[in-house]
Parts: structure tokens; C-alpha cells; sequence
């Protein structure tokens, strides 16, 4: 009787000292606004937060909040339209939209930024941690124009990206979305409300660029109905993520597919496993963070793992020990918004209004991460392309008798017609950056 009760009371004390270690690893925080203000921005180093909520094209609640004590700091009077889109490192500058114009927050006033045109409407989108410099957009007043605008240091500078989209048309509606802690790298798309024409680019050291081409090359055909979507830079500025709208039939095999570019290395890769996953926001190392499905206001987290889009929730309880209605009351977390820098900090909200969270880990003292960046190779066919996912370098197609059809160099998304193959089963061998190879078995052709 004496073992079996010393028996219970040590089985007690490892119970007890395990929750412990779950609860020293990450926390949840329910962080409920008594307005409709959404988390949608968290600073680089994590410690501050910023929001807003929407009406008929305003802003307004602006707000940003403490992460240390999750106080929520009002910057307007009740009523007046402003909205906080991003915040610095100190929490002491918000920078978005004050009276439907461009602006910053600090030292308790909204400052107006000067505009590329007279009486144009926008916001800033995003801030260096140190607040020296914003990008963002400005509408003229009859909205016929769209500009992509950056500031340093309260002045409007001079930003030379390509005057035409991927397609060769003027660029009227542009717009700066996103940029890196030092401010050398800038993300923008040009003509980003056209369709199919939104082309996504970056600045990098002052010079213009347009990531993922070769996803958009011409030969192929049909890639009007391909474009970049919900595009978010990590705070490094080395990874771009977001969405590629995917046509594999009109009307009938259409979806949104995440990507992420490797600015450094210029590599674009595809999740096809994935589709209708949103893909919000990036980390320092190229973790991704999102929800599903991407076009409807009740989502599902979603986070990368062993390149696969899996529950954010889920994952918590199993690595952590935390239960998503126990600490927060809600069903589940929804969606995912930002993330810092160092993936310790994520924040989203439960639903389309209010009910924010805020989730904190420490991810050096737990052996199994959640944001892996691996990505498997795989090659799938869509109507008369063969696509592939992961990092591949080289891929060849062999008919069944052994003969290789196709063989290319590509750069990560590699997107080629089949439509001159005859019908029948087809292998597919990849190889990625680190000479890792796999193979897939696809049938080209209708059955």
C-alpha cells in the first residue's frame, strides 16, 4: 500500500512538473477589443501589436497594443477615422491612415505624410523597426490612379519601379506593401486591383525587379490567370509568401495555391498540396504562417511543417499542452495575421472582428519547432502543364520506355506544356539545390 501510494505522488509530481514546462513554453492570451479592432501586425522584435476595423473603405479603432501586458492603447478619440496597420520595435510610432490619408502616430499626434498627388487617399502599410522609413499607397481622388509610395524620414522619396505590369501595360494602381528591418529590400505589385495583370516585384537596394517570371512565361499560354495574391515580406526582407491564383479550367479547376520566394537565392516555390490556404506571413527563417480556407471570413490556422499546411491549434496542444478553448474560450484561433521576426510571437483573431490572440513560445527549449521550412519535391500534372513543388534545380521526364521527352534546369516552380506529348504514364526525376533527388509517376493526357 506504502508503494503503490509513493507510486501515485511521484507520478503526480512528473504530471505537474511536465504542465509546468508547458506553461514555462508558450503561452495563449485572449485579447478581446471593445471596439471591432483586429490584431493585424505585430513588431519585428514581438513585444507590440497594431489594428484596426473597416466601414464602407475607412479605418478606423486604431490601436496597438502592449504584448508584455496586453493593454490596449486607443490613438484617436472615439469616432474619428484612423487606422494602425504596423508599429516599431518601441511601440512608440504606429504608422498607417488618419481621415483616410497616409500617416503616422507618435507622441500622442497623427502627422499627415505628404502625397504624390493633391488630396489622394491611402495609408502606410509597414515601417522600419526604427520607424525611419514607410511604404505604402495613395489613390488620387477620383481614383483613376494608384501609387506606390515610400517615405524616409517624413518625406516622399522618388521610387523607380517598372512603369508597365508583366503583360506590358501601364501600371495605374501600384502599391508598396511591405519592407525589410534596414529598409534595403521593398515588396510592391503593380496594377494589383487589375486582373489578370497584378505583377509582383521588389526593390532591392533601389533597383526593380519582378520575382517568379519564369511562373508567368508566355510560351506556355493561359498564364493570364496566374498572379501573385495576399503577398507579405518577412522582416530580413530574404523571403516573400503569399498566393498564385491557379486556372486549371475556367470555372472549374480554379484555386488559390501559397508560394514562397527565396529573394537571396531567387527561388520560387509552389505548395500544391495546398490549395485555398492563405499564406499571411513569413519569418526570419522562411517559416510561413496563414489560415483556410483563404476567401471566407471563419478560417482555420494553418502553418508550415514538413511542407505541409497543418493546424495551428492542433499543434499547440500537442507540443504545448494547451487547449484552445480552455485558455481562450474560443472554438478555434481562426487565422493567423503576423508573426515576429523570430517566430516566437504570433498574433490573429478568432473571427472577422475583435477576438484577437496572441501566442508566445519559446522555441529554444523545445526540441520538436513548429515552423519547419521543408517543402518536398513532387510533380503533379494540371490540365497541360506539368507543375512541381519544393526547391527543384533539374527535372526529367522519361516515357515508359525509357526515353527522356523533357529535360530542364528551372529555378524552385517549374510550370512546362506536355500538351505535344502522347497520352500516357510519364516519370518525372527531380533534383533540388542540395542534389536530393525523387521521382514521381504522373499520367499526361486524358484517360
Amino acid at each position: 500500500m506504502k508503494n503503490s501510494l509513493l507510486k501515485k505522488i511521484v507520478l503526480s509530481v512528473l504530471v505537474l512538473s511536465t504542465m509546468s514546462v508547458f506553461a514555462q513554453n508558450a503561452t495563449l492570451v485572449p485579447v478581446i477589443s471593445d471596439d471591432d479592432a483586429i490584431m493585424i501586425k505585430v513588431s519585428d522584435n514581438g513585444l507590440w501589436a497594431a489594428g484596426y476595423y473597416e466601414v464602407d473603405v475607412m479605418y478606423y479603432g486604431a490601436t496597438i497594443w502592449d504584448l508584455t501586458t496586453y493593454e490596449a492603447i486607443k490613438l484617436i478619440p472615439d469616432g474619428e477615422p484612423a487606422g494602425a496597420f504596423d508599429v516599431t520595435d518601441d511601440g512608440k510610432m504606429a504608422v498607417g491612415s488618419y481621415n483616410n490619408a497616409p500617416a503616422y502616430w507618435q507622441d500622442g499626434v497623427w502627422t499627415s505624410l505628404p502625397l504624390p498627388v493633391a488630396g489622394g487617399i491611402g495609408g502606410v502599410y509597414s515601417v522600419t523597426p526604427d520607424g525611419s522609413k514607410m511604404v505604402g499607397r495613395v489613390f488620387s481622388p477620383n481614383w483613376s490612379n494608384g501609387y506606390a509610395c515610400v517615405w524616409e524620414n517624413g518625406e516622399l522619396i522618388e521610387v523607380n519601379h517598372a512603369t508597365v505590369d508583366r503583360f506590358g501595360e501601364s501600371a495605374y494602381f501600384n502599391e508598396m506593401n511591405g519592407i525589410s528591418a534596414d529598409g534595403n529590400t521593398i515588396l510592391g505589385c503593380l496594377n494589383y486591383i487589375v486582373l489578370p495583370n497584378r505583377t509582383a516585384f521588389l526593390m532591392k537596394d533601389g533597383e526593380y525587379f519582378m520575382f517568379g517570371a519564369h511562373v508567368y512565361d508566355p510560351e506556355l499560354g493561359g498564364d493570364e490567370y496566374n498572379f501573385y495574391d495576399v503577398l507579405s515580406l518577412s522582416p530580413n526582407g530574404k523571403w516573400v509568401t503569399g498566393d498564385i491564383y491557379w486556372v486549371e479550367e475556367v470555372w472549374v479547376h480554379e484555386g488559390h495555391v501559397p508560394f514562397r520566394y527565396d529573394v537571396e537565392n531567387d527561388i520560387t516555390e509552389l505548395f500544391l498540396d495546398d490549395s485555398e490556404v492563405a499564406s499571411f506571413a513569413a519569418d526570419d527563417e522562411g517559416n510561413l504562417y496563414g489560415a483556410t480556407p483563404l476567401n471566407y471570413p471563419i478560417r482555420s490556422t494553418r502553418f508550415l511543417k514538413n511542407g505541409q499546411w497543418v493546424s495551428l491549434d492542433q499543434e499547440i496542444m500537442t507540443e504545448y499542452g494547451i487547449s484552445v478553448y480552455d485558455e481562450t474560450g474560443y472554438d478555434e484561433l481562426g487565422s493567423i495575421f503576423s508573426v515576429s521576426a523570430d517566430g516566437k510571437t504570433i498574433v490573429g483573431s478568432s473571427g472577422t472582428i475583435k477576438y484577437n490572440w496572441v501566442f508566445k513560445r519559446d522555441i529554444t527549449t523545445n526540441t520538436n519547432e513548429i515552423g519547419l521550412q521543408s517543402n518536398p519535391m513532387k510533380a503533379v500534372v494540371k490540365g497541360s502543364k506539368l507543375v512541381m513543388s519544393g526547391k527543384v534545380k533539374q527535372f526529367t521526364v522519361y516515357n515508359t520506355l525509357g526515353n527522356t521527352v523533357i529535360n530542364k534546369q528551372v529555378s524552385g516552380a517549374a510550370i512546362t506544356d506536355i500538351s505535344h506529348l502522347a497520352p500516357g504514364i510519364y516519370i518525372v526525376s527531380m533534383t533540388d539545390y542540395n542534389q536530393n533527388t525523387t521521382s514521381d509517376k504522373v499520367w499526361i493526357g486524358n484517360r
